[in-house]
């Protein structure tokens, strides 16, 4: 399962892109919030000058009698004014070099009106600016009265800038400037259309990258019908360069393919007819020797002849294309071990037929060559018929000496012959399972051997059930 999960393929590549995009979109936010913060407030320290800019000109023209009624009237326009004996910025020294090089630039511009000196501090509590909403409701708020109360409530919460002027009397004039709370990475009026742009470049991705990968799937699908049958049209060139140039590489292959079967099946094709001939010949010949000698003969002809015809069998199995029919296996199987006396057919299925889409001529052929496989080797053959996930199985089990286990493969191979009881003596020039499974594959599926654990070689034919499935 976690092998599955971490081969490659064209989910990982969507979720690749999908990954990338996303930490490309939350890196994008994240550096745009800290720019609008950044700005935001260089902006509140704007305004924080502007006030104490104006407030020092206001003071400056006003009678020094008048000072408190002048500060009571700035703090009523906008509150966070007071004048008193006391700074409400205690430390002389900024936190940052912000803050230190904002009060430079305020003490020279208000130095010429009577500043001795100035403090600039950031309160973080919030508990000093105030909500000026906080005395408005009503019983039905619409759109803006809600806006401005979320608004309000924020800039409530989130801090201010405080000034401390001395005067040349000694006095100490203190502002406050609300400072703009810091913009959210996701607002709730935007969380919306996010999702849904996200929705789409995610969309976009898989769209994208399944019609990146959808030349390969035809050629997976190209390629195995290939190997089904080379007689299939070629593939159509199409798609990027790359795809192209591969297409034209695997006609090219299937092409010569198609070349090099066709001469081999012709040459196997011209070599038994044209040994047919002297053979025959050969045969009314020695029927006319009435000694023990031209019998001899006749059946090493005979024995010739079922070479060459084994010869031209294997030639041409495989190679024409098989026809697509609906098969019920257990007819088939019941019907071709009627040729054989006491091979019993079980099958391992529901009350559901078992059926596929294939050759019935060709699966019975090879049924055919199983089973009188099976009856040289052994005195009971069995065929059982199952279904496995997605495919239907064919298993036909003897009691004989089965194979040894490193011929399990090479006893599929053209005129192999294992050792033991699998000798020429036995019959067969190593043709029968090469043919089986020269068909067995034409057919789209696969023969396997294995040995039984109670004894004896279990052939195993395995078919794609397809829609009946």
């Amino acid at each position: 399962m976690v092998k599955t999960l971490l081969r490659p393929g064209p989910g990982w590549l969507i979720i690749t892109v999908v990954v990338a995009l996303f930490t490309l979109e939350i890196t994008a936010l994240s550096v745009a919030t800290h720019v609008v913060a950044q700005n935001s407030r260089a902006a509140d320290l704007l305004r924080l000058l502007e006030r104490v800019d104006g407030a020092m000109r206001a003071i400056k023209l006003a009678p020094a009698a008048d000072r408190q009624a002048t500060v009571k009237l700035l703090d009523q326009l906008a509150p966070g004014v007071s004048l008193g004996k006391a700074p409400l910025v205690n430390d002389p020294v900024a936190s940052d070099d912000e803050l230190a090089e904002t009060e430079d630039i305020l003490l020279s511009s208000v130095a010429a009106r009577g500043a001795i000196e100035l403090r600039v501090a950031e309160d973080n509590s919030g508990g000093g600016t105030r909500n000026p909403m906080s005395s408005i409701s009503s019983q039905d708020p619409g759109p803006v009265e809600t806006g401005l109360t979320r608004l309000s409530s924020s800039y409530a919460s989130s801090g201010r800038f405080i000034a401390s002027i001395q005067l040349s009397d000694g006095m100490w004039l203190n502002l406050s400037s609300p400072r703009a709370p810091p913009p959210p990475l996701l607002s709730p009026d935007s969380l919306f259309w996010y999702v849904v742009l996200s929705g789409l470049v995610v969309a976009a991705c898989v769209w994208a990258v399944r019609q990146l990968t959808a030349p390969y799937r035809q050629l997976e699908k190209a390629v195995t019908d290939i190997g089904h049958d080379l007689r299939v049209a070629p593939i159509d060139e199409t798609g990027s360069n790359p795809a192209r140039g591969l297409i034209r590489a695997i006609n090219t292959m299937q092409q010569r393919l198609k070349n090099y079967v066709s001469d081999y099946e012709y040459l196997a094709v011209a070599l038994a007819h044209d040994l047919r001939t002297p053979l025959t010949r050969i045969r009314l010949r020695c029927e006319l020797i009435q000694q023990e000698a031209g019998e001899k003969i006749v059946s090493d002809v005979h024995d010739i002849e079922e070479i060459v015809n084994s010869v031209l069998d294997f030639a041409r199995s495989g190679v024409a294309p098989p026809a697509n029919e609906t098969v019920d296996l257990l007819a088939l199987a019941e019907g071709t071990a009627d040729d054989f006396p006491g091979v019993e057919v079980a099958e391992e299925t529901e009350a559901v037929p078992l059926l596929i889409s294939s050759d019935s001529t060709g699966l019975k052929r090879c049924l055919y060559n199983l089973i009188q496989n099976a009856r040289c080797y052994g005195d009971t053959v069995r065929i059982v018929l199952k279904r496995e996930r997605e495919d239907a199985l064919i298993l036909v089990e003897d009691n004989g000496p089965g194979i040894p286990a490193r011929d399990l493969r090479e006893v599929l191979r053209p005129f192999y012959r294992g050792e033991g009881s699998r000798n020429r003596a036995s019959g067969g020039i190593g043709l029968g399972l090469a043919i089986t499974n020269r068909i067995v594959q034409s057919l789209g599926g696969q023969l396997e051997l294995e040995n039984r654990l109670e004894g004896g070689l279990r052939a195993i034919i395995r078919l794609p059930q397809g829609s009946f499935a």
